[in-house]
């Protein structure tokens, strides 16, 4: 008998284990097939009755409401019907339906114990407590009430730890909204919320806790492999003198730079001072700053002559010295410069593509051999494509030689019809093209302006992601070299 039941035990916990392990990859291939949506009903379907537990179901019902919304919410309001005691099937049954904080409230009543209602109504509060009519009404003192009770209930939560810091926010007492921030540790919540985060930290006047979530959230993106620990490094520098020159002013500036003198080591932290001070109109000590700079090789003749930011100085006598300077050491550096571009060369096969043009007409790689091809990816709504665009119309105009085309492929784009708009009205010399995300994604394009260059046996010779004030030498020096 004992034996039995022993075996039965075994079973039910093997069958348990297998149902879990059936779930654990339903994201994986939904995320696969998340563009076909034929293919992901099918998938939810298959996995539909897998989901063992409220994660399983909030994951099922984020990729079924994205693609088929009224079936998912006829399957769990259906749920709710049959099971009127389950607070987690009443909760899934509201949980995606818009505007939905009075179906919460119901929940609270019927449920003041389940976290998930005090969840949804959490973040109806965050989105309503930005309206200034809101905070002054009865409802806000009623969402208040249930907000400080959630949190009361779930004082561990971040997402109630959140709602209260926007409660004390909106009623203007950034000391308290600064305690309950100070204790979130969910770094999507920080990323989410960043500017928030900020100005509370800004209004109270304490600026640590800002800066250790800074780190952490920045940290979390170094381990993600999305920066590099010198980057990392300089975002968090940037973030604390941002932060003590609106606190204060200049004078805590020149303090902290005092105090910190590996500051004046670094070449970036050099030219942001420079440009920082330059924004309290102290050009004098910005010059101490871009020369030491320039010394470095952290800037260079193209950015200080071209960049907006360095215009207002550009009738000081002492400016065009130290421009002058930066000629003469770019110029002197020329050759070094290009062997050192070249020694980047690449041979990745360019995958081919046809695309249509600003009037309709198709163009296609593979028909372009025997051209060097340069390839700019960009939208409209990005500033530093806008910065790229016309730097490479005039090299198209004033340098280009014979034996090559210019492409603007448009990617990424929230409205083709004003870039297209936008492309004619600026008249530029590329020629257009309307992309698609399979081009972008053929080309490794995670971030414009993306250019490259394609040489002649249809390889990607080069390629570099974001603006340089040097751009057009950068293409000079590859036309040439491949044209060869």
């Amino acid at each position: 008998m004992l034996r039995t039941l022993g075996i039965i035990i075994v079973i039910c916990i093997t069958c348990m284990s297998l149902m879990a392990t059936q779930f654990s990859d339903f994201q994986a291939k939904a995320t696969a097939v998340q563009d076909d949506p034929d293919a992901l009903k099918s998938l939810i379907q298959e996995y539909l009755y897998r989901a063992q537990n409220l994660e399983d179901h909030r994951t099922l019902q984020n990729y079924w409401h994205y693609a088929d919304s009224t079936a998912c919410m006829a399957h769990y309001q259906r749920l709710a019907r049959e099971y009127p005691n389950d607070p987690e099937y009443a909760y899934l049954a509201i949980r995606l339906v818009p505007n939905n904080e009075d179906e919460a409230m119901q929940l609270i009543a019927k449920y003041p114990r389940f976290y998930w209602g005090y969840r949804i109504l959490a973040l109806g509060f965050i989105q309503k407590v930005t309206d200034e009519e809101f905070v002054g009404s009865e409802a806000f003192t009623q969402y208040s009430t249930l907000v400080d009770t959630g949190y009361k209930e779930f004082p561990e939560d971040d997402y109630m730890r959140l709602a209260q810091a926007y409660r004390f926010h909106a009623i203007s007492d950034p000391g308290r909204a600064h305690g309950y921030l100070a204790q979130i540790k969910d770094t999507g919540i920080i990323q989410t919320h960043y500017q928030f985060f900020r100005d509370v930290a800004v209004q109270a006047k304490r600026t640590e806790a800002f800066l250790n979530m800074t780190k952490q959230l920045i940290d979390s993106n170094v381990v993600a492999g999305e920066l590099t620990k010198e980057e990392a490094d300089y975002y968090l520098t940037v973030t604390t003198l941002d932060l003590i020159a609106e606190l204060e002013g200049i004078a805590g500036l020149r303090k902290y730079i005092s105090e910190n003198p590996q500051l004046t080591a670094n070449g970036e932290s050099l030219t942001y001072l420079a440009d920082k001070f330059l924004e309290y109109d102290d050009s004098k000590q910005a010059m101490v700053y871009i020369e030491q700079a320039i010394d470095m090789g952290e800037v260079n003749y193209p950015e200080l002559n071209n960049s907006q930011t360095y215009q207002k100085l550009s009738d000081n006598p002492q400016w065009k010295e130290l421009l002058a300077r930066a000629k003469a050491i770019w110029e002197a550096d020329a050759k070094s410069r290009a062997e050192k571009l070249l020694a980047t060369q690449t041979a990745k096969p360019a995958s081919d593509w046809e695309l249509k043009d600003i009037n309709g007409n198709l163009h296609k790689l593979s028909d372009m051999r025997d051209y060097v091809v340069i390839l700019d990816f960009w939208a409209q709504w990005c500033s530093p494509c806008k910065m790229v665009m016309p730097n490479l119309s005039d090299w198209v105009v004033n340098d280009m030689p014979r034996g090559v085309k210019v492409f603007s492929v448009n990617v990424m784009e929230n409205d083709y019809d004003k870039a297209k708009a936008y492309f004619r009205d600026q008249k530029f010399a590329m020629t257009y093209l309307e992309g698609n995300q399979d081009v972008a994604n053929a080309y490794g394009v995670r971030g414009i302006p993306h250019i490259l260059i394609i040489d002649r046996q249809g390889n990607i010779a080069w390629e570099q992601v974001g603006f340089s004030y040097d751009l057009e030498e950068k293409i000079s020096i590859w036309v040439e070299h491949l044209s060869r």
